[in-house]
């Protein structure tokens, strides 16, 4: 898994465990990767639940289930007894993370509407909860189609693959003035995150001779159709064609194009 993959996925779970949904393998999951990067626990989504339990649920505390109440008053309590950091220690909050990453819509909206909801819901009626993966990969397809409506200066272009990959088909959508894009592929092989990962490349040259990463993802082995967010860390502003390679693990700064997938050109 690379770097990206596993801050990706640590968001993730983090959104979960907010909410209270985290089963104890993906608890355990969080707890190593959290000491993978470093992170310490941050309790401002946590405090929200919490105003807005305050705000709207307590006059029907009865209606809400048992474990949605447990998780409130147990993220209330972590937050009033967390200690203080060093003052020479910095520590990036989660919520900054979650803010700055494509699932901050989706993870904000879902705690919203899961504490809006808990007053409707029958009393007789079990909780179901929806796997954090479900929720994701909904977001992705909303998140894409929600960009059709968002700006009038989109740009499409189908990807072709290249002689070993003709059996794959794809659509890329992007908008030079929210810098927001998404890929669709289809049929594109799986691949290995232990041997090679994909990479796109965006090629602008109004910004540069070299192409502009794209971000580096994984095709799962068994996904006939994925939906890729456009993860560019440079503006992108005159696009005239989208690559995607093959690379080692992680990507790479400069592509040798050695192994070349697809190609969509902008029109």
């Amino acid at each position: 898994m690379s770097e990206q993959d596993s801050l990706d996925r640590f968001e993730e779970l983090e959104a979960g465990r907010i909410l209270g949904d985290l089963s104890a393998e993906e608890t355990q999951e969080w707890q190593e990767l959290s000491k993978t990067h470093g992170c310490g626990s941050d309790f401002s989504l946590e405090l929200t639940a919490a105003a807005i339990e305050t705000e709207f649920i307590q006059p029907k505390a009865a209606a809400m289930p048992a474990n949605i109440a447990a998780s409130l008053r147990e993220g209330m309590a972590r937050f009033a007894v967390q200690e203080p950091t060093s003052p020479n220690t910095v520590i990036s909050p989660v919520w900054k993370r979650l803010y700055q990453s494509s699932q901050a819509a989706w993870g904000l909206a879902a705690l919203l509407a899961l504490l809006l909801a808990v007053n409707f819901i029958p009393r007789n009626q079990d909780f179901v909860q929806v796997p954090p993966i479900a929720r994701l990969s909904a977001s992705q397809k909303e998140s894409r189609d929600l960009l059709f409506t968002k700006t009038d200066d989109l740009i499409e272009s189908d990807f072709g693959g290249t002689e070993s990959y003709t059996g794959m088909s794809g659509k890329v959508v992007w908008s030079d003035r929210l810098q927001e894009g998404y890929m669709t592929l289809t049929d594109l092989p799986a691949n290995d995150p232990s041997k090679n990962q994909y990479q796109l490349w965006i090629v602008d040259p109004a910004r540069d001779e070299e192409p502009v990463d794209g971000g580096v993802f994984d095709i799962p082995a068994g996904e006939t159709t994925a939906i890729i967010p456009i993860r560019n860390p440079l503006p992108v502003t005159k696009p005239q064609a989208f690559v995607i390679t093959l690379e080692q693990p992680g990507g790479v700064v400069v592509s040798k194009q050695e192994v070349v997938v697809a190609l969509a050109k902008a029109s």
